[in-house]
């Protein structure tokens, strides 16, 4: 295969799946249950012994699998000479254009919070991640593969062309930093994190490239609007190079009350990805609860796109599960968060 179809494939490969290499991440609709791949100082804010978090994301034209992503984290709090150091895992598997373009990415995290006053905190965390790409030239087809019997193309017939596979492994280095403030209304955050500071190399077919650093910024807020009603707005915003995208709407809550000293509640709530009117991609509606030791999340994604072009991604289904082990030492302090 010469260099100039190697690089005409790579091209298109990218074109194919450039929502995922402008801001990975992002494309999870439930951008806040992926909190550590925001940034690393959002690692152990939470109350308990540990937390770990699993998520599924399938998207595609009539919900194909052109894009499959997994996600899970796991976080503990750990304490030296009474002062809490959070330390965090989380693995993710991008597989995107069909199949021909995963990306495996190995997280580790370690945050700590500083009490400002009684109501706020300051929280710093840096990561460092191992990431791995490869193009399968095994999941595509030629046009000497076309099956007369199916009347379309099939990748396990042989072909004349010489397939060859393509990787490239690199780190990934970036810091974060955080703000909480407790206020009578709720719980209120501000961040940012800068990720790929380091400027990693990736190589495909003996072409190199220098990825741009990653800007994120992410608000959030936990707003009591009574007894039992709640609603947690949320913005994300991530720059890289010259792309950009964002996330931002909000989930109306209701609390059905405690049971085993647990907080209990039911959520849904719209989400818009590019949050304006000639940039608009894709609205994003969620529905989940709250219950126990445990959270569930579901989102629909429905293209919204003016334009329409990239009519491949129209459609997606998430899933996330969170679960929480309670603390068992009463003599740490118990901070409050926000929820989901």
């Amino acid at each position: 295969m010469n260099s100039v179809f190697r690089l005409l494939l790579l091209v298109i490969l990218l074109a194919t799946s450039c929502d995922f290499a402008k801001a990975q991440g992002i494309h999870f609709s439930q951008a806040y249950s992926a909190h550590l791949s925001l940034s690393p100082a959002n690692t152990g804010r939470f109350n308990g012994d540990w937390r770990a978090v699993g998520i599924f994301r399938q998207q595609g034209y009539n919900m194909s699998k052109d894009y499959q992503t997994a996600y899970f984290s796991f976080e503990k709090p750990f304490y030296i000479s009474e002062e809490r150091l959070d330390a965090g895992l989380y693995y993710s598997r991008d597989n995107s254009a069909a199949n021909t373009f995963p990306v495996d990415r190995a997280n580790l995290s370690v945050a700590h919070g500083i009490k400002i006053s009684q109501q706020s905190r300051l929280h710093v965390g840096i990561q460092l991640a191992w990431v791995h790409k490869q193009i399968n030239m095994n999941k595509l087809s030629f046009p000497d593969q076309y099956n007369r019997d199916l009347g379309g193309f099939d990748s396990k017939m042989p072909t004349a062309e010489e397939l060859e596979n393509s990787r490239s492994s690199f780190l990934d280095a970036g810091i974060g930093i955080l703000y909480s403030q407790t206020l009578s209304s709720g719980v209120y955050s501000l961040g940012y994190s800068l990720q790929q500071i380091n400027r990693p190399k990736e190589s495909f077919f003996g072409i190199d490239n220098n990825l741009p650093m990653k800007h994120i910024w992410h608000a959030k807020g936990d707003i009591s609007l009574g007894a039992a009603i709640f609603v947690v707005p949320a913005v994300v915003y991530i720059y890289t190079g010259n792309n950009e995208l964002s996330l931002a709407g909000l989930n109306l809550g209701y609390n059905i009350g405690q049971w085993m000293e647990q907080n209990n509640s039911l959520i849904a709530g719209v989400h818009i990805r590019n949050a304006t009117y000639s940039k608009a991609r894709s609205l994003i509606f969620s529905a989940g609860g709250d219950w126990q030791y445990w959270s569930l999340m579901l989102a629909y994604d429905t293209d919204i796109s003016r334009a329409r072009s990239n009519s491949i991604s129209s459609s997606g289904i998430e899933i996330s599960v969170i679960y929480k082990l309670p603390s068992t030492d009463i003599t740490k302090k118990m901070i409050k968060w926000e929820r989901y």
